[in-house]
């Protein structure tokens, strides 16, 4: 019989665990220590370490899309609702640094005995955001010429490149990211409006 109390502790020592030493470096001795509870009981609840870490990464996941799945989008335009997301997501990792902290651990620096797991799961993960995006571009004035993979392929370049440029800071020095937070919403809006509307005079 499992005891929940006691899964929770060692799931919630896990996590401090896993942000701050990452796979590899990460001791079941010091979660067992952390959890007040043995280490034999962490294998017996978990079986491995590589199960309790898949665990610890799609509880992560599960937490963004639980704070996702509440959002509430109203008839705003496309541009709006871009930036409600992105700023959904910013705010979800400065308040949950240990989740940034394990997902791209996790997903840019997997360890080999997971890659494929992980690279599955990531590839998963792509895909609904590619899905919210189709989603958010239905109704648009799209010209004939412009197929939705188009668009699929410009926003996952966009959003790429975006992330590798400012989600460091996460790492680097996330309780000064804040400072920076408005910086990074008035360029996503300039850029998408840019790649919306391009950079010609039209008149």
């Amino acid at each position: 019989m499992i005891d929940n109390s006691k899964r929770d502790k060692i799931l919630e020592a896990s996590l401090c665990e896993f942000a701050e030493y990452g796979y590899d470096k990460a001791s079941t001795d010091r979660i067992s220590e952390k959890a007040g509870v043995s280490k034999g009981l962490i294998f017996h609840y978990f079986g491995s370490k590589d199960n309790l870490y898949m665990i610890i990464i799609n509880k992560c996941i599960d937490d963004f899309f639980d704070k996702f799945n509440k959002m509430k989008f109203d008839d705003s335009e496309f541009i709006q609702k871009f930036i409600q997301i992105t700023k959904m997501k910013y705010n979800f990792f400065i308040s949950n640094p240990m989740h940034y902290r394990i997902l791209t651990s996790g997903f840019y620096n997997a360890p080999k005995k997971l890659q494929k797991k992980l690279e599955l799961r990531y590839s998963e993960l792509k895909q609904i955001g590619l899905n919210i995006i189709v989603d958010m571009i239905k109704g648009l004035p799209i010209k004939e010429n412009i197929s939705a993979d188009d668009i699929l392929i410009v926003f996952e370049s966009f959003t790429g490149l975006m992330e590798s440029r400012y989600l460091p800071h996460f790492t680097e020095d996330i309780d000064n990211f804040e400072e920076i937070y408005d910086v990074i919403i008035d360029e996503y809006i300039k850029l998408i409006n840019i790649i919306l509307y391009g950079i010609l005079d039209q008149n």
